[in-house]
Order: C-alpha cells, then sequence, then structure tokens
C-alpha cells in the first residue's frame, strides 16, 4: 500500500491553513464525516440505533469488542497473528487487505492491537510534519530511535528530507558512531536513550550540533530535559502519542498542546484538587477502528494558555500511569500515593543520583535501583533515599515498607518507567 506525497501535502497544508486562519475547535464537517464512519462500526451503529450514549471505553473493553468496532472487518485472531509474526520477524510491511497492523508494547500488562488505513498513514505523517518536523527549504536530517522502523518516513524522504533508523533493540554503544558521523539535524528518541546518547556524546568529547531533539513514548521527566537542555544546547521538545492516536505536540514557545482540532478531549479528575485527570479522547479522524470515548490511565496536569496564538489545552505535565499508582491498604482503608511524591523524594535526597526505578514488587515491598556517578557512595546514598522514602510513606499513614536495593533490569525495547507498580492486586 502505496501513500501519496500529493496527498500528503494537501492534508499538510490543511492543517496549516485551519491552524492559522481557523479556531482549534472541531469542525461540524468533520463530526458529519465522522459519524458516517462510526456507523459503519457493528458495535457503535447499534448504540446509535438504540439511541444511547456513547459508554466510556478502556483497553480491555476495546480488545473485547475488536471485532465489532473495527470498520475493516478484520478478525482479533488475524490482527495478533500477523502482529506477533511481524514482532519475531522485525519486518512491519505486511498487512491485511491494505490495513496495517500494529501492536502496542503492552507495558500496562496487556498488549492493544491498532489498525491504519492509507488515508490516516497519510494524515498521521502530514500531521507530523506540520507539528512537529516541520517545513524547511534547507536540507534536513532526522535520526529516529524506535521499537519498530517506521516506513511511512521512508515513503515521504525527499531531496530536502532524509530518515535514518536506529534499532533500539540493539545497544545505544552500536549506533553511536553511526549517529555522530550522519550529524543529524533532526533526532528522535524516547527520553531515556537520549540521556544514554547524551552521554555518550560527553564521554567522546564531541559537541552536539543537532538543531532539533523530539522527546517521545516515555515520560521526559524534570530532570532529564534539564540535563539534556544542557548537552545539546537545545529546547526539548515532547510528542505525546500513543496506540490510540497523535495526542500533542510541543509549540514555538515550548507549550504542550493537545490536537484538539481534531481530538474531543473530556476530562475526568482523579482528586480532590482537580490537579490531575485521565483524559477520554474521541478522535474525528480515526476511520478504521473508531477511537469514540477511549479513557487513558495517562496522568495529565493542565497548564495555563499560551502565547503561541493556539486555543488548544496546555499539559503542563504528564505524570505516569494511573496503574503505577502506589496503591497501599492501611487500617481497611485505602492510600494512594501517585509517582509524582516518589520523584520528589528521589531527585531532592542526592544530586548524585543520574537515574532510578522505584518499583511496588509485593504489597510492603519496593525495588530501588540507583544509577550514580560514583559507584562508591552508592550504599550511602541509597540509604538516605531508604530513609527519604519511609519519611514519604510515614506522613501518608504508610509503615513497615521494606526497601531494597537492587539492579537495573529493563528490556529496552520496552518503554522505561522510573516508577512502577508491579503488584497487580493493587488495582
Amino acid at each position: 500500500m502505496k501513500i501519496s506525497k500529493t496527498s500528503i501535502l494537501i492534508k499538510f497544508l490543511k492543517f496549516r491553513f485551519y491552524r492559522k486562519f481557523k479556531s482549534n475547535s472541531i469542525s461540524l464537517i468533520k463530526k458529519r464525516k465522522w459519524k458516517k464512519t462510526v456507523l459503519s462500526s457493528p458495535y457503535y451503529k447499534n448504540i446509535i440505533l438504540k439511541n444511547k450514549e456513547f459508554p466510556i471505553m478502556n483497553k480491555a473493553l476495546f480488545m473485547e469488542n475488536f471485532n465489532l468496532i473495527n470498520t475493516v472487518q478484520i478478525k482479533k485472531s488475524e490482527a495478533l497473528k500477523l502482529a506477533f509474526k511481524s514482532e519475531k520477524s522485525r519486518d512491519f510491511t505486511p498487512s491485511i487487505n491494505g490495513i496495517s497492523i500494529g501492536l502496542s508494547s503492552g507495558t500496562s500488562g496487556s498488549r492493544g492491537i491498532f489498525l491504519t488505513n492509507k488515508k490516516e498513514k497519510e494524515i498521521w505523517v502530514a500531521a507530523i510534519l506540520d507539528r512537529v518536523i516541520g517545513f524547511s527549504l534547507k536540507k534536513r536530517k532526522v535520526a529516529f530511535f524506535l521499537r519498530a522502523n517506521n516506513n511511512l518516513y521512508e515513503a515521504v524522504k525527499s531531496k530536502l528530507l532524509s530518515f535514518t533508523f536506529f534499532d533500539i533493540k540493539t545497544p545505544v554503544e552500536q549506533h553511536i558512531i553511526t549517529l555522530i558521523e550522519l550529524n543529524p539535524t533532526i533526532l528522535i528518541a524516547q527520553p531515556s536513550m537520549l540521556m544514554k546518547i547524551a552521554q555518550n556524546y560527553i564521554y567522546l568529547k564531541i559537541q552536539p550540533t543537532i538543531q532539533k531533539i523530539i522527546s517521545v513514548a516515555e515520560v521526559l521527566e524534570d530532570d532529564q530535559k534539564e540535563y539534556l537542555t544542557s548537552v545539546f544546547n537545545r529546547p526539548i521538545d515532547q510528542v505525546y502519542q500513543c496506540t490510540e492516536g497523535f495526542l500533542a505536540y510541543t509549540c514555538k514557545k515550548g507549550k504542550l498542546h493537545l490536537n484538539e482540532d481534531w481530538l474531543e478531549i473530556e476530562k475526568r479528575y482523579l482528586d480532590e484538587k482537580q490537579d490531575r485527570f485521565h483524559p477520554i479522547i474521541t478522535d474525528y479522524l480515526r476511520e478504521s477502528q473508531p477511537i469514540v470515548r477511549y479513557e487513558l490511565n495517562d496522568i495529565l496536569h493542565e497548564g495555563f494558555s499560551c502565547s503561541c496564538g493556539s486555543k488548544s489545552t496546555v499539559i503542563s505535565k504528564i505524570e505516569g500511569r494511573s496503574d503505577d499508582v502506589f496503591r497501599f491498604y492501611e487500617n481497611e482503608t485505602v492510600v494512594d500515593i501517585y509517582p509524582d511524591f516518589i520523584r520528589r523524594v528521589i531527585i531532592t535526597a542526592s544530586e548524585k543520583v543520574k537515574n532510578y526505578t522505584v518499583v511496588l514488587i509485593e504489597a510492603r515491598k519496593i525495588n530501588v535501583y540507583l544509577e550514580v556517578a560514583d559507584k562508591n557512595k552508592l550504599e550511602n546514598i541509597f540509604k538516605t533515599v531508604k530513609k527519604e522514602l519511609n519519611t514519604l510513606f510515614l506522613s501518608f499513614g504508610i509503615e513497615d515498607i521494606n526497601i531494597v536495593s537492587v539492579d537495573l533490569n529493563h528490556d529496552q525495547t520496552n518503554k522505561f518507567r522510573r516508577i512502577k507498580n508491579e503488584y497487580k492486586k493493587s488495582f
């Protein structure tokens, strides 16, 4: 299935026009077209005909009704078979009747399948060119570190724009010389990979000349952003994207905006102060697999309006995921400790900590991995971190937590999460 550069260009110009001259609200035309699409889904057609309200969707319900939700008559069993085959062969080009099959990383405990047709691919490329990579008449080279090669990039390469894929399954040390020789204009990678790349530049005493750094896939934390900015001498942009779609991008003023010109976002607040919310998204451009009132378990913080001119909601922080909230049961009450509390303890306990993970593995047991510049000081730094974590837990009325120092155990083809809840009985 070959995508059209002409079609991408037209969609790109439409994005530019509507963003510059129209409001960020979703047009009535989009909504009318979307309703026709949704009627092609047996699952949603049944709801519309019964004049019922669309239910809140989540991954479990979405996968349970996969065969009825999609509009292209693809069965979950055949989609899974092809997706697993592609994962094993590392060849992600096969499709079913022109529909590409993707598999989410499954870091939340369950894998998801996403479908895309030719038009949806062209829209995605146009949106990425408009809001992430940008337009330029100068020659630019893009280096991207991902779990799988995205053939869409190859489809839009030209004399002005080239793409080089770096497989994150390969250790970064084997990529670094190639990356330095390539000297890309734009670098796209996960924060954990960007950190490794930055450390290699410092170790090799090479001054980076990359003009644009884009963080994807993982939560970009403040200490990482500060470090990367100092090494690359560039602001760090973000792309907030998941299986369910391209959700947000960094504007020229450095603020993260939701793409509310085609996404409708409802907010389910998680605390009394309404500081944190889950986004419930409806995507008016998805066709092969409608996304309707789909609740993500990401924890978002809403920011203030931006001077860039966009009226779209600003996200001041992506805190993590709700299933990584530490949940404890104390005196027949439930106590939730959000990831930000854990982060604050680690980064304030010692400035020597370069990287870390804090993992709840049992009801009262936490594994802590610390990466420090001087390994001789690791034991003392761990003692400080342990003491501060216990102080935090005591402030919530939680006692008798067993905190253990461990080595890092991470498959780099999966998203790197610093704060994790692996104690499944917690939810």
